[in-house]
């Protein structure tokens, strides 16, 4: 299955649905093959939030401790930087959600949780259905976004 994704991944063209799926896998491999798909995107900032993103998810298979603060650093400085400059994007604030949720507490990266979970929900409504049906798939495990 593993290699499947993998495949899929490099094969393709980005799509916000397999990126989502790659956020919420466990595996290296997967995050690595959309970092490099990511690559080939037009700058923008979709594509510095999702990497800012992928990063901080990479951040976690690191061998050193100073190896995976330096990646999380990394990818904060990318998303924090794009949620700066729109902050009115529902989908970016659902990235740092995950993030945030999921960050050892070690990083301190979690202050923002219970603003982006009320903006989530306040917004969902317009948002496309590929970014809703993460949601919806995320909220079932999320502690504090429930739709």
């Amino acid at each position: 299955m593993k290699f499947l994704i993998i495949y899929i991944v490099l094969a393709i063209s980005f799509s916000k649905e397999e990126y989502f799926k790659v956020i919420s896998s466990k595996d290296l491999s997967t995050v690595n093959a959309m970092l490099t798909l990511l690559e080939k995107e037009k700058e923008g900032s979709d594509k510095k939030a999702y990497k800012g993103a992928l990063l901080m998810k990479k951040a976690g298979f690191q061998k050193t401790p100073k190896d995976k603060l330096d990646v999380f650093k990394q990818g904060r400085i990318l998303l924090e930087h794009e949620i700066e400059l729109n902050s009115k994007s529902t989908e970016y604030r659902f990235l740092r959600l995950i993030i945030q949720e999921n960050a050892p507490k070690l990083v301190k990266y979690c202050g923002d949780i219970s603003e982006d979970a009320s903006w989530i929900k306040k917004h969902y409504a317009s948002l496309n259905s590929e970014v809703k049906n993460a949601i919806i798939s995320y909220a079932k495990i999320s502690i504090n976004l429930k739709l």
